[in-house]
């Protein structure tokens, strides 16, 4: 009978034993972080997927290439030229390449045809310092971020020169922003 009894009382107290064990608090931490690390952001332009565009130049319609015809970049958005805003004290540099149709250190606009049209881009109004990237006659615009867009324009000018067939002359030029 001690037996029985004993195998009773613990039936009764074995529910008691486990919910006992089950009740409890455990603390841990939960580490926390972010990272601000390096980095630029373009503004005015746009991307449609596969291509960013940052704006364009378009220097009008003349009837001849006698005198100097100047234009500068207006965004894609309208309005003004594209910016770039980096985290403050983040170095960066803009870089134009040479475009499709260059000869050398030249940019040119072509038609498709045989004929171009020879143009050069600048860093300031004054047209003074090519823009490039370093192997093509200019440098890249060299900037430190503020943490506020800073804007970017490009000057273009067309130097007076033979008058080619009449058309309309294009290219493309590849903007590359580096931090």
């Amino acid at each position: 009978m001690n037996r029985a009894q004993f195998l009773i009382s613990s039936l009764v107290l074995l529910p008691l034993s486990s919910s006992l064990e089950a009740a409890g608090t455990v603390q841990g931490q939960l580490g926390i972080q972010l990272v601000i690390g390096a980095g630029c952001t373009v503004n005015n332009g746009s991307n449609n997927g596969s291509a960013n565009t940052f704006g364009s130049i378009a220097f009008g319609t003349y009837p001849s290439l006698n005198s100097i015809i100047e234009a500068q970049s207006v965004g894609s958005s309208a309005g003004s030229s594209f910016g770039v805003t980096c985290n403050t004290g983040t170095n960066y540099s803009v870089a134009l390449d040479s475009g499709l149709h260059a000869t050398g250190n030249q940019r040119n606009m072509s038609a498709g045809a045989t004929d171009v049209i020879a143009y050069n881009l600048y860093k300031e109004a004054a047209r003074t310092t090519l823009w490039g990237n370093g192997s093509n006659g200019g440098t890249a615009l060299a900037g430190t971020g503020t943490g506020a867009n800073q804007e970017l324009v490009v000057y273009g000018r067309v130097p007076p020169q033979t008058t080619p067939a009449t058309g309309t002359y294009t290219d493309t030029v590849q903007v590359t922003i580096t931090w």
